[in-house]
């Protein structure tokens, strides 16, 4: 198989981050390709949202680190619309939390394994029994994402595991920094941080009513219903202010 990084596709610069210029369904086809693949590479996939493109720009080894991903896909109406105000516009937005759920549909169909490290004890678990509802020919396992980074016993039960899927939510930078410190003791496997998806998924978190998606609102709502998210909100008016200003010097 190709290898997923040094494969030809469009990249779109925004603020020096390089984000693959992917649709949805595109998407869905790469994780398609890659499972069926005969292959020992593993697919990183960093879903980037102006919060993450803000901290990158001021955290070197945070922004080499999303460097080696493999894929970045545009995960915020923000990174979709500064691609229109730079004059490089992204195809459309792909959700990290649409593309997880896309990525366990196909899961589903395969009949593969999938870990869950993220969220409480209780959150995770939760998470993993409204899924297996819902995707009954998936194997699921999860932990906690109140670890450090380098707990080897919790990389080894991922390990033990052996998973098709790894999908850390304990938000940027700790959920890559995760992933860039274990990927090399897998084989074959997707790995992607998700952020707060677990918890949507578990249920204890809302995600925005489709009145605030269709808006491209989502950010807000998720500003107005947990104010822990103030302090990282502070990086959009920074975002905006970089965007404006490359524009200029265009």
């Amino acid at each position: 198989m190709e290898n997923q990084r040094t494969a030809k596709r469009e990249k779109i610069d925004i603020l020096s981050v390089q984000f693959d210029n992917v649709t949805m369904d595109e998407m869905k086809h790469h994780v398609t390709n890659f499972v069926e693949a005969d292959t020992t590479d593993n697919m990183f996939v960093v879903t980037a949202n102006p919060e993450i493109v803000d901290y990158a720009l001021e955290d070197k080894n945070y922004y080499d680190l999303i460097g080696e991903a493999d894929f970045i896909i545009p995960d915020g109406t923000g990174i979709i619309q500064a691609g229109r105000i730079l004059g490089t516009p992204l195809k459309e937005r792909v959700p990290g939390i649409e593309f997880m759920a896309a990525c366990l549909a196909i899961a589903e169909r395969h009949r593969q394994k999938v870990f869950l490290l993220g969220a409480s004890k209780h959150v995770v678990a939760e998470a993993v029994k409204q899924l297996q509802k819902k995707y009954p020919h998936i194997e699921f396992a999860s932990h906690h994402g109140y670890i450090d980074t380098g707990d080897e016993s919790v990389a080894r039960q991922v390990c033990n595991f052996n998973p098709d899927y790894i999908f850390v939510g304990m938000g940027y930078p700790k959920q890559e920094e995760w992933i860039k410190r274990h990927r090399h003791r897998f084989q074959h496997i997707l790995l992607m941080g998700v952020g707060g998806s677990i918890e949507v998924y578990s249920g204890t978190k809302k995600r925005a009513p489709l009145i605030f998606r269709k808006l491209n609102l989502e950010w807000f709502y998720r500003l107005i219903t947990d104010w822990k998210r103030m302090a990282r909100m502070q990086r959009l008016p920074r975002f905006v202010s970089k965007v404006f200003r490359t524009r200029l010097k265009k």
